[in-house]
């Protein structure tokens, strides 16, 4: 299967690296005159602070190779004695590093970063850093990241229990709701998904609020990497409409297979993937289209002229939809970002009322379209 590409590749990282803390402070190094004493000053400042954290993150690595080994008791109870000191020397350098910060974007971000390894504290049963996030949620510019560290110190707590987890996650999601293009809410709602959750449902819960009630770019991405069918998923048992135009510019609508099993083939002339799909779906369209059968095809090519010489040549004779949107740089059909598919070939089939049974259908086709026709 051919992937779409993405705009921004994303992991989400919990533990601060490094890199990224020099990163911030080499770009509040470039905005400020390097000429000044003060300032060259502040910079071999900086820069023995971010040598103590490359130092302080590489011992911690030693002990805590996994931010999962923390939704461990026997790890927080054997291990953790060593790892506290680490995190808290952690905590203390990130501080001592924004107090440095004149930008108070950049000063926020390391505080922000500072609420994590408060959150990995209190989780080890450190009282004085659960103080002072709940102190530090009260109220001011980093109460949201604050919040979302005792949040997460909550579910590994509960890494085993599944009916607290979920107490957490419905509570979580008020503040989801609240603030539905923040990044740090975004990004604990994957933590919660992919570290320490009690079993496969709640972890999959916590991606549904993230798909469903977050709305950043950031946030799309994430659900996506985390559950790549979701989207998919929730379209089953609706009506699914799959219209607009074709590639020979004429207008096809829902009403146009009003009665058949309808496949939806999303696919593009430059997958090699589809490709070899085509013989197949041939001898399906061939076998099954004087019952009641039809294909419409969801093409994720850049013009018109492209796919209709194609499939002249392969002699595939149901439509195309493709819309004059779709271009070189942004080839992929808009229904199929509407519906969550990210990859082709993907194979919908939908029942003689329209409505979507299989999200899979590259699997087993036959017998589900003879299932389908059959009731």
């Amino acid at each position: 299967m051919i992937r779409k590409r993405k705009t921004m590749a994303w992991g989400f990282l919990l533990v601060l690296t490094i890199g990224a803390v020099a990163v911030r402070a080499d770009d509040q190094a470039a905005k400020e005159p390097a000429a000044k004493d003060t300032v060259a000053a502040k910079d071999r400042d900086e820069k023995a602070i971010l040598a103590e954290l490359s130092a302080t993150k590489e011992k911690l690595d030693a002990v805590m190779p996994s931010i999962s080994s923390i939704t461990d008791a026997d790890f927080r109870k054997q291990d953790g004695p060593k790892v506290r000191p680490l995190l808290q020397q952690t905590a203390d350098l990130l501080k001592e590093l924004a107090a440095a910060q004149k930008d108070a974007d950049e000063r926020q971000g390391l505080e922000d970063d500072r609420c994590q390894y408060l959150a990995m504290l209190a989780t080890l049963g450190d009282d004085a850093a659960t103080a002072i996030l709940e102190k530090t949620a009260a109220g001011g510019s980093n109460a949201l990241a604050a919040k979302a560290a005792l949040v997460l110190s909550k579910w590994w707590l509960g890494s085993k229990n599944a009916e607290a987890q979920e107490k957490i996650l419905t509570d979580f999601t008020a503040v989801a709701k609240a603030n539905p293009a923040s990044e740090k809410v975004a990004l604990t709602l994957a933590v919660m998904a992919s570290v320490g959750p009690a079993n496969d449902d709640v972890a999959m819960e916590a991606v549904a609020v993230l798909r469903k009630v977050m709305t950043s770019e950031k946030a799309k991405q994430l659900a996506t990497e985390l559950d790549p069918n979701g989207a998919q998923r929730e379209l089953i048992g609706k009506p699914l409409a799959a219209a607009g135009r074709t590639s020979t510019g004429k207008t096809l609508t829902s009403a146009d297979w009003k009665g058949k099993v309808v496949l939806i083939d999303f696919w593009a002339t430059w997958c090699g993937p589809c490709n070899a799909e085509i013989p197949r779906i041939k001898e399906l369209y061939k076998t099954y289209h004087s019952k009641g059968f039809e294909i419409v095809g969801l093409d994720c090519d850049s013009d018109d002229d492209t796919v209709n010489t194609f499939i002249k040549d392969k002699d595939m004779t149901w439509p195309q939809l493709r819309e004059e949107s779709q271009t070189e740089k942004e080839p992929w059909h808009p229904l199929a970002a509407q519906w969550g598919v990210g990859g082709i070939p993907t194979m919908f089939l939908v029942d003689k009322k329209g409505v979507l049974r299989f999200i899979d259908a590259r699997e087993d086709t036959a017998a589900k379209i003879d299932k389908l026709l059959a009731e």
